[in-house]
């Protein structure tokens, strides 16, 4: 299999979905985070950087 360069879809457990959903849903977070998918891609560039660091 070789990589796609368009975006593909990933399943996400739903009580972390409904985590996420409920984070982003915060008065603070509201403004920050546009929806769902940005968030996850933020979360993972961010773990994914201090993780590289190590």
């Amino acid at each position: 299999m070789g990589k796609k360069n368009s975006d593909s879809v990933v399943k996400i457990d739903s009580s972390l979905l409904a985590d996420v959903e409920a984070f982003i849903n915060k008065k603070d977070n509201m403004y920050r985070y546009a929806n769902r998918k940005q968030f996850i891609d933020l979360a993972v560039f961010e773990k994914l950087k201090r993780e590289v660091k190590k």
